[in-house]
């Protein structure tokens, strides 16, 4: 059975958020050091800025300022996690240990700094041998949602996704419980095909469907209009419009592996997402705000070192005839020695050989980093008290402890927005925790 149509919707949103994970893409470099990326065009031909500094002569140079913020960032958020484990019921700590939470918690805020989207997939299942509720980290470049989202909670959400790329052994694990599938499973990798993409839709529906009274066993039965059996067909009915989240598998020509309603307790989709700040449904991360920063910085350090080495640095002076041509480099060899002996031709009026150094011309590109690096602390509110720098040597103590809730309450807002992930997966932990003991 094909779903094209299904599939369609679903690369609507996936495509929707091609900016999004160029900008991620972007972020993640920068954050990582990889900060001469940017692909520019001179005289019809496109290279990285990396490629073109080199075809100048010069040495592409960067001070990584961001990274820095970055762990700052989550030291000072893995403090904070300390007293958010402690406030988790205490049912969950072993899902917490057996998930390592605490750190996987932690690499998610690294993505949600980095990128503005923190997703996490959790379910009930086998992993690792485990049979249990398992949490796993989803990487925003292969996650997508419903394009009309505006509500910060994700409460207008009608449809999330995932792109997966798996082997044939990962396909058999999940869709094939009996030998037709199997045999099935086997003509989609007959072509030699190591990995095979499929994606995996989550939609909320509106279906209509029958709930029969079974009153042999007292039970209410949800049914399909088309799926009532003989014995059923006598029961008390009464039609509906059920609101409920599917999913579907689907390959890349919309046939559909498998579907079926929602099996958690909870009835929604296995995915925790968060974006920051979702204005208007829009993403914008931290890191992106410190990159205009970070690239003039690396162009200051840069243009400080074409200054320093195209200056005058111990160039030997010798007057013409001074010294027999040949041997100007047995000079050169004796002028770097210590003790070195130069026999020279003295003549009347001539100077001696002498070396001149210049110094590197001040254009202020000293002040001009220490600008940049104070804005960079003033646009990511990361400054030297939450870093341990006192500002002087004669700082206070009250004075330091101000400063450093200052700078706090400069990240209150996007770490605040992270606890509230936090709280999303211990709520959705609590109830596949029930399911299983159902």
């Amino acid at each position: 059975m094909n779903n094209t149509l299904l599939l369609s919707e679903a690369n609507e949103c996936w495509n929707s958020l091609a900016e999004f994970r160029r900008k991620r893409n972007r972020c993640r470099d920068y954050t990582f050091g990889r900060q001469w990326n940017d692909i520019i065009e001179i005289n019809g031909r496109r290279m990285t800025e990396y490629e073109y500094i080199l075809s100048e002569g010069n040495v592409p140079l960067k001070n990584n300022l961001i990274r820095r913020i970055v762990r700052n960032v989550l030291g000072v958020f893995r403090k904070e996690l300390v007293n958010i484990l402690k406030d988790m019921p205490s049912e969950l700590t072993a899902i917490t240990e057996e998930n390592e939470l605490p750190e996987l918690y932690c690499r998610t805020l690294e993505e949600f700094l980095i990128s503005g989207l923190a997703v996490h997939r959790k379910f009930i299942g086998v992993r690792q041998g485990q049979t249990g509720v398992h949490t796993v980290n989803v990487s925003p470049s292969s996650f997508f949602f419903s394009t009309s989202a505006r509500d910060s909670r994700g409460l207008d959400i009608d449809l999330v996704g995932q792109k997966h790329e798996v082997s044939f052994g990962e396909w058999c694990a999940c869709f094939t419980p009996n030998p037709e599938s199997f045999y099935k499973a086997k003509r989609f990798f007959e072509n030699g095909e190591r990995k095979i993409r499929i994606t995996e839709i989550w939609k909320k529906e509106l279906r209509p469907r029958y709930i029969l009274h079974d009153k042999n066993r007292g039970k209410l039965l949800k049914r399909e209009p088309d799926s009532i059996s003989a014995m059923e067909i006598e029961m008390p009915r009464k039609w509906i419009l059920d609101d409920v989240w599917r999913y579907y598998f689907l390959t890349d020509d919309g046939h559909v592996i498998t579907e079926g309603d929602s099996p958690y307790l909870h009835g929604k989709h296995p995915f925790v997402f968060k974006g920051y700040p979702f204005l208007d449904g829009e993403i914008h991360s931290f890191v992106a705000d410190m990159i205009d920063q970070q690239r003039y910085t690396n162009r200051l350090i840069t243009l400080y070192d074409w200054v320093i080495r195209a200056s005058a640095k111990g160039v030997l002076m010798i007057p013409k005839g001074a010294v027999d041509p040949s041997d100007l480099q047995n000079v050169a060899n004796q002028w770097g020695r210590f003790n070195g002996v130069i026999l020279y031709n003295s003549q009347p009026g001539i100077p001696d050989p002498h070396q001149v150094s210049g110094n590197a011309a001040n254009v202020g590109i000293s002040e001009l980093l220490e600008i940049q690096m104070k804005m960079m602390e003033d646009v990511s509110g990361v400054n030297g008290a939450l870093r341990g720098n006192l500002s002087s040597k004669s700082t206070s103590g009250t004075l330091y402890d101000r400063q450093t809730e200052n700078a706090m309450n400069s990240l209150s807002d996007i770490l605040g927005t992270f606890s509230a992930f936090i709280k999303d997966c211990t709520k959705t932990d609590l109830s596949l925790l029930r399911q299983t003991e159902i």
